[in-house]
């Protein structure tokens, strides 16, 4: 009986191959370089963006990686591929609870490689008013000031990332009834 072999050539093509449609990890996420809090209301800033947080880099490990961002309002969590932003505020310290027309919570995250595409996860509480967006690289958003001094108001992106803006309809105390969260996967 013939034994099969491949040929030398034929043993690269299929090393190749094998190393194109394999993910390396090279190709994960793992690191957030800037994690930003934008919050818009008409009352609270007057209709303009305001700086709330502005944490990073991170490395993405097994634990929460942003405990109590943005006034300690989420627990902000990565892992190579997605984020989920758990609802852990005391909602008498909130100052809205129900988002209308005037009012946006927007979380920039940028990491250390581009991302491609990004879609709110359908484990998404249903309370969320949110949507999700990619950010170019090198695009720099600006708030008009800060909630805290010293925080900054301006921020470049070098590799994109991802927008995910929470606005009209959220209901954030049926949101913490429901022990809710929104997760965006990329």
């Amino acid at each position: 009986m013939k034994k099969p072999y491949l040929s030398l050539s034929a043993a690269v093509l299929a090393c190749a191959v094998l190393t194109i449609a394999t993910p390396s990890f090279a190709d994960s996420v793992g690191t957030v370089s800037q994690a930003v809090n934008f919050f818009q209301n008409a009352k609270a800033t007057g209709g303009q963006p305001f700086t709330v947080d502005a944490k990073g880099p991170v490395a993405i490990n097994d634990d929460v990686e942003l405990p109590g961002f943005a006034f300690q309002v989420y627990d902000v969590d990565f892992t190579t591929d997605s984020v989920t932003l758990k609802l852990i505020a005391q909602l008498e310290k909130l100052q809205v609870t129900l988002y209308d027309d005037t009012t946006f919570d927007r979380y920039y995250f940028a990491f250390d490689q581009e991302i491609t595409s990004a879609s709110l996860s359908d484990e998404t509480d249903e309370n969320f008013g949110a949507t999700v967006e990619l950010v170019a690289p090198g695009t720099t958003v600006k708030s008009s000031g800060s909630f805290v001094d010293g925080l900054p108001t301006e921020f470049t992106m070098d590799n994109g990332g991802i927008l995910i803006t929470i606005g009209e309809g959220t209901d954030l105390t049926k949101i913490i009834a429901n022990g809710g969260s929104l997760t965006v996967n990329f």
